[in-house]
């Protein structure tokens, strides 16, 4: 009962401050009371209320005006920075909106080839900061789940728990090798496997794609290069060092100046979605909303 006659309490401060601060200003109760939209009674109640409150006398009444006394310029003093501090508060409420940060968790493939776009259309349209952490698709559903990420964006399998999610794209993966080898440019699952192979790490969603075809086609699984980054796959693949399994979309310049080619392999055809995904029970801001309208959806590649 205390805490709720305090926060009563504090509410009716704040409304006698107020209307004490205008009677200082106007020097009148009736254009006070005018000014505040209030009757000329309220106004003088509420200062007898707070002059008990003080104990002191606030104002000297005269004939047709008011004036404060030494302990009312004492008080105003105090309570003018408390006003004007709370004003511009809530004046700065409108912007609350566009001043959080979206927080986005995104796999690499994703990050790296589209969602810098989408961050730059977005931003020439709102204030609103971004932020963005490169994760593994476990990683993100973590951060969605304990609130640290607004969204995420994750490529491969899909999560078995309840989120909300939305198809974006589909990119195909293939086997890329230099043109200077002497690798057959078409050949089966079962002949490229003989060849020395340059690999995602264990647990990205392209390793994890091509190694369930793999094992569903009865073969075994050895990698030459293991790498965490995309890019240090396609240069040792430029070197004929290997033939690089990675998404198309990662390759395009590539392939564009015949420093890699991309090998057919007939009995084996990879793609992998990518999904955005949110935790349903976080509530939808504006700026959430925003940003997720402006990715287009069922893209395919």
């Amino acid at each position: 009962m205390n805490k709720i006659h305090d926060k009563k309490e504090l509410y009716m401060n704040l409304k006698h401050y107020l209307i004490f601060r205008e009677v200082a200003k106007t020097e009148n109760f009736t254009r006070a009371a005018e000014n505040l939209f209030l009757t000329q009674s309220a106004v003088s109640h509420a200062m007898k209320e707070l002059e008990s409150k003080v104990n002191t006398p606030l104002f000297e009444r005269m004939h047709k005006s008011v004036k404060l006394t030494k302990s009312g310029e004492l008080l105003l003093k105090e309570v003018l920075p408390l006003l004007e501090e709370m004003e511009r508060l809530e004046a700065r409420l409108g912007e609350l909106k566009e001043a959080a940060p979206l927080s986005i968790s995104s796999c690499i493939t994703f990050a790296q080839i589209w969602l810098p776009r989408y961050i730059e259309q977005f931003q020439s349209m709102h204030h609103t900061k971004v932020q963005v952490e490169i994760n593994s698709a476990a990683s993100a559903l973590k951060a969605l789940l304990e609130g640290r990420a607004d969204v995420a964006f994750i490529e491969g399998a899909l999560p078995s728990q309840s989120f909300l999610m939305t198809p974006i794209l589909n990119y195909d993966i293939g086997a890329y090798v230099s043109p200077n080898t002497a690798i057959h440019s078409k050949l089966s699952l079962k002949a490229l496997l003989e060849h020395r192979l340059l690999l995602r790490e264990r647990g990205s969603a392209v390793r994890e794609t091509f190694e369930s075809a793999v094992t569903l086609a009865g073969y075994q699984l050895f990698a030459q290069w293991v790498s965490v980054d995309s890019q240090t796959l396609i240069e040792a693949a430029k070197m004929g060092l290997g033939i690089a399994i990675l998404p198309k979309v990662l390759v395009q310049q590539e392939l564009k100046q015949n420093t890699l080619i991309e090998l057919v392999i007939t009995d084996l055809n990879l793609s992998n979605p990518i999904t955005m995904v949110m935790n349903k029970n976080k509530k939808m801001t504006p700026m959430l909303e925003a940003f997720c309208a402006n990715i287009p959806h069922d893209i395919l590649l």
